[in-house]
């Protein structure tokens, strides 16, 4: 028999019997294809928001596993796909800080551009200033930085991505963008 998205599964009660029964394997389908039960996890709970945003805009005879089922490959698929790109980005940001950090030999323009960099992370709002030095100055990942301030990775996430930007934007008339990445990665 084929389970369908029906009124039952529109309620609050609905909703956590299908969010019980298929959780956990769901998470685990989706690790064999990420290798990160953290990861796998994370995706699962995107996808049961999503799916309870949507609930109402669905068709009442949607078969729900092969619903579920597909919307986390596809999760899966996107989060994958991520990884790699960043991958590639890290990679190629390392090429070039170590290319740029061969380029930089005056002690005084590092310890100048230290401070710049110093003056835009105090400019960034409190929140977003905070989670930003736990991650780079503290080393925590985002999970860790996630669990200490109890916000989700998503929002840690976001927020990085928002001071990295800050930060590229307001030290962009000063340098070049590759020396802003290095001396962001500093310590």
């Amino acid at each position: 028999m084929i389970e369908t998205f029906t009124n039952t599964w529109q309620t609050k009660e609905g909703f956590e019997i299908l969010f019980k029964k298929h959780y956990e394997p769901l998470c685990n389908f989706v690790f064999g294809m990420v290798k990160d039960y953290d990861a796998s996890e994370d995706i699962i709970q995107d996808l049961f928001v999503k799916f309870w945003k949507k609930r109402n805009d669905l068709p009442d005879d949607i078969p729900i596993k092969a619903y579920l089922y597909r919307a986390a490959r596809n999760m899966a698929l996107n989060q994958i796909k991520h990884s790699s790109i960043k991958k590639d980005f890290n990679l190629f940001n390392r090429v070039k800080i170590s290319d740029a950090e061969q380029n930089i030999g005056n002690p005084a323009e590092a310890s100048e551009l230290q401070k710049m960099i110093a003056q835009a992370v105090n400019e960034l709002p409190a929140e977003r200033k905070k989670i930003f030095l736990m991650s780079r100055e503290d080393g925590l990942k985002y999970k860790e930085i996630a669990q200490e301030l109890n916000i989700s990775v998503k929002t840690v996430e976001n927020q990085m991505g928002k001071a990295l930007s800050t930060l590229r934007t307001e030290l962009s008339d000063y340098l070049p963008a590759i020396i802003i990445a290095i001396c962001i990665g500093i310590k």
